[in-house]
């Protein structure tokens, strides 16, 4: 259960950090406090690295119970997942 705790809280993660990029980038709401740039570019990159990991140790997960109904269904899962985060 704790794994699988684990795995759920990393499925979670981007729905926190892309509207904190997204919200501290606007200038219409952080005015003179918005993120330059440098700063959207390197938090786009850092968030996308953490998602690959994330996705990584899932898939990892996902693997190591060996059932191609569990395969199936996380395909399927992340395709949907990851459909929802780019469009965030």
């Amino acid at each position: 259960m704790n794994d699988f705790l684990n795995v759920l809280m990393s499925l979670q993660l981007p729905f926190a950090l892309i509207p904190v990029l997204t919200f501290t980038s606007l200038p219409s709401v952080m005015h003179d406090f918005a993120n330059g740039l440098f700063w959207r570019v390197a938090g786009g990159l850092l968030i996308l690295l953490i998602c690959g990991i994330n996705m990584y140790f899932v898939l990892a997960y996902v693997l190591a119970l060996r059932s191609l109904a569990l395969y199936i269904g996380a395909g399927l899962l992340s395709v949907l997942y990851l459909a929802f985060v780019a469009y965030l």
